[in-house]
């Protein structure tokens, strides 16, 4: 589901916005701007029945709340709010506030601040006969297909693959397509994804491949493609080629959204194992909504998706194949006790 044109969230949404933190709102409107946001969620989200007894409840609460003191500040009532949206445990349900937006539009609009201006999602190493492959984020352009081939072209000697995922937040579905296709092979399912409007519907739209990133067109294309069809199946495309090399993933608990989808994929497919515990079960799909206050906006869950089985993720996470306890909080041991194993693996 999107927006009309006007409606859109854009970076210039935060930075023309002339409220402040500290401004202070009557009762009337911090009541109208919690009434905003629930309704935004109420008719933006995936399933209008999910936790809809919750949403509800928090509702009403946060509108008794406000009548107990005669003003508020826009950050008392936004961390009101924000508390509250926390507490359903749905991922991609965020409160954003214009310095907030700002920062996290920059990335996605590729216009960061200078002294912002991120690094390089991908990374390559040897370790003996190991490859190692770090993929930090799926966000493009923090990744992109040529800067991930670059990287690839620099394992050409290693005998085994170990793909290090950890940390990684997520980002671009279709990022994942063009990473995980050597593994898995031509035409075969990713993920299925479906708004509301693609509930009752039976039989998906089938996509194989992936956008340009090239040419920073990534999120649009697939925003249109998801207007057109509200229940999508993602494939690999009929020429991809299967690296013949063993194949390995680390994963942890910081490992989220579509970083979560990659390791479902993995998993499903069977074609690598996964080394690490069990990710953070963050995978719905989400968009931006602008609220009544300008500058403020809703991360909604406007997509519902699925593993190629069928499996939902969202809550659960993927399991490891083979648990390394060592990979818990960030432990500084997870990586050499991953490689342990693959060159165990190998003997």
């Amino acid at each position: 589901m999107s927006q009309p044109e006007e409606e859109n969230v854009s970076l210039d949404w935060f930075t023309s916005s002339q409220l402040e933190p500290t401004d202070t709102v009557s009762v009337l409107e911090a009541k109208t701007f919690i009434s905003s946001v629930y309704q935004t969620l109420d008719e933006e989200i995936f399933d209008p029945a999910f936790k809809e007894e919750e949403r509800d409840q928090q509702l009403q609460e946060l509108l008794n709340t406000a009548d107990t003191q005669a003003n508020w500040s826009r950050a008392e009532i936004t961390q009101q709010v924000s508390n509250e949206l926390q507490k359903l445990s749905v991922s991609h349900l965020r409160l954003l506030d214009p310095v907030e937006g700002e920062r996290l539009f920059r990335i996605f609009e590729q216009e960061p601040l200078p002294e912002e201006t991120p690094e390089p999602a991908i990374a390559a190493e040897m370790r003996g006969d190991i490859g190692i492959l770090r993929v930090e984020s799926f966000i493009v352009p923090l990744i992109t297909k040529a800067e991930l081939d670059r990287a690839k072209a620099q394992l050409t000697q290693a005998k085994v693959i170990l793909i290090d995922v950890r940390r990684n937040g997520g980002g671009y579905g279709s990022s994942v397509s063009y990473l995980v296709e050597d593994i898995i092979g031509p035409n075969k399912v990713l993920w299925r994804d479906r708004t509301r409007e693609g509930l009752q519907m039976q039989e998906p739209y089938v996509f194989q491949g992936y956008f340009d990133d090239a040419v920073n067109l990534k999120a649009k294309a697939e925003i249109e493609l998801g207007e057109q069809h509200p229940y999508i199946e993602w494939q690999t495309r009929s020429e991809a080629q299967i690296d013949p090399r063993p194949h390995f993933v680390l994963i942890d608990d910081q490992c989220g959204s579509a970083c979560d989808l990659f390791a479902a994929v993995i998993k499903d497919h069977g074609t690598a194992q996964l080394l690490g515990i069990r990710t953070m079960g963050a995978l719905l799909g989400g968009d931006a909504f602008r609220l009544n206050w300008p500058g403020y906006a809703l991360i909604a869950p406007t997509m519902q998706v699925v593993s190629p089985k069928g499996h939902t993720i969202e809550g659960v996470g993927v399991p490891p194949d083979i648990e390394i306890p060592e990979c818990a909080n960030g432990g500084s041991q997870c990586l050499e006790k991953a490689l342990e194993i693959v060159n165990a693996a190998g003997q």
